[in-house]
């Protein structure tokens, strides 16, 4: 009797053994399982992040040899090198889907060189009342000029300081779209009550850039920033149908402006074009990679000339006097430059200096042969300027309503404003 209960306990005692091996088991898999769940995501994350580098090296390259070619310049991306790889002649990897995606930054007008009737112009053919984009645009000169003082109560010097914090307008060339939030005005037409930016705002940030550059480009401009500039709806229908004119064009005839008389000739030439150029000058290119069901995204801002400036930061209006928004003057601006990026020089230039990679430092040996006549050099020559970088994994999946939610459906985006032709103004 003894015996059997002695068995019996062994039995149990081997029975929970067992089960906490085998909790423990299934313990240690689960956690070894989320690690290498983990570090597969950081391989792929790694391996993605490279190849989206390589692809925007890809479009760089063929940017470059295009420019090369078409007498030193780039108009717009059915130049070829909208896709890098057909123009190259060779796929991405096997299982890599690649897209690539282009925004002209000068196909905006630089904000810094606006005069106040340019931008009264600009606001009008948004669609904004005529009083409002005087009271506006007013408000913006005044807050970038140190000798111009606002005649909108609102933007006044004095306003400002009775403000709840007191502070004082800028007195240099906007750096943020989120100082309009300050600008007397301004911000009761570019924002609602809750904060959130109108859909005029929202227009006047695709057609404005806060960086300095000589000319818009006619080839990538908006119908709004065309119109702004004197172009009536008959002549802007003319340049989109030239451009839109595919496979029935004259051989030779590109589907863009390789000069600006073509323009001029084409809508007449009465039409103003001292704010345009046929050229790309600043230019964002975001690759987007995707592997399954990884995804890597990398955005460049990439400079193809170096006449590109950004608004240099405000010294103390008390001590340098001497700052000032005049348009018969320069705008101070400044290089923005990312790492030991430099700007780029033009094919004028005679002797081109050597540029680096963005984060690398050069090497002594740069620029110098060893025997073998070869140049000792770890850099790459760049072509053109790296201004400003940004890369993402993806965007995060939109926001599901809440369960308690009346309104089924998302929030409608806001419409867009009616764009019309800007008035004749008189100064």
């Amino acid at each position: 009797m003894r015996t059997r209960r002695r068995r019996g306990s062994v039995i149990i005692v081997v029975l929970v053994l067992i089960t906490l091996a085998s909790l423990l088991l299934a313990r240690f898999m689960e956690d070894n399982s989320l690690e290498l769940s983990m570090a597969t995501r950081e391989a792929d994350r790694r391996r993605l992040r490279a190849d989206a580098q390589s692809e925007l090296e890809l479009a760089l390259a063929v940017i470059a040899e295009i420019r090369s070619i078409d007498l030193n310049k780039i108009h717009a991306p059915s130049q070829g090198y909208d896709d890098p790889h057909a123009y190259a002649g060779f796929p991405p990897r096997e299982g890599l889907e690649v897209r690539f995606d282009y925004e002209d930054e000068s196909a905006k007008l630089p904000l810094s060189v606006l005069t106040k009737n340019d931008l009264i112009q600009l606001l009008y053919s948004l669609g904004m009342e005529q009083r409002d984009a005087e009271r506006v645009a007013d408000a913006i000169i005044a807050w970038q000029s140190k000798s111009y003082e606002s005649i909108e109560e609102e933007a006044s010097d004095a306003a400002y300081q009775r403000s709840t914090l007191s502070f004082r307008p800028a007195r240099r060339p906007i750096r943020s779209f989120e100082e309009f939030r300050s600008i007397g005005v301004a911000k009761e037409i570019f924002f609602d009550e809750a904060g959130r930016a109108t859909p005029i705002f929202l227009a006047f940030k695709d057609c404005v850039s806060l960086y300095t550059f000589p000319q818009a480009n006619v080839n990538t401009a908006s119908d709004a920033v065309l119109l702004s500039q004197g172009l009536d709806e008959n002549q802007l229908a003319l340049i989109r149908e030239r451009q839109a004119e595919i496979g029935q064009r004259i051989v030779g005839t590109p589907p863009y402006f390789r000069v600006t008389t073509e323009v001029q000739q084409l809508a007449g030439g009465g039409i103003n074009m001292a704010k345009f150029d046929d050229e790309v000058i600043l230019m964002w290119i975001r690759v987007t990679v995707k592997e399954g069901l990884s995804k890597c995204r990398v955005s460049a801002l990439v400079a193809i000339r170096e006449d590109v400036a950004y608004p240099a930061a405000a010294t103390n209006p008390d001590e340098e006097t001497g700052i000032g928004l005049e348009r018969t003057g320069t705008t101070p601006t400044i290089a923005r430059t990312t790492g030991t990026s430099t700007a780029v020089p033009r094919s004028t230039t005679t002797t081109p200096s050597p540029y680096l990679t963005p984060g690398i430092e050069a090497s002594i040996t740069l620029g110098k042969s060893n025997l073998s006549g070869r140049v000792a050099s770890r850099t790459i020559a760049y072509p053109f300027q790296i201004l400003a970088w940004e890369e993402d994994n993806g965007a995060p999946p939109a926001p599901k309503p809440p369960e308690d939610s009346t309104d089924p459906t998302p929030s409608a985006q806001p419409s867009k404003p009616t764009v019309r032709a800007a008035k004749t103004l008189t100064k």
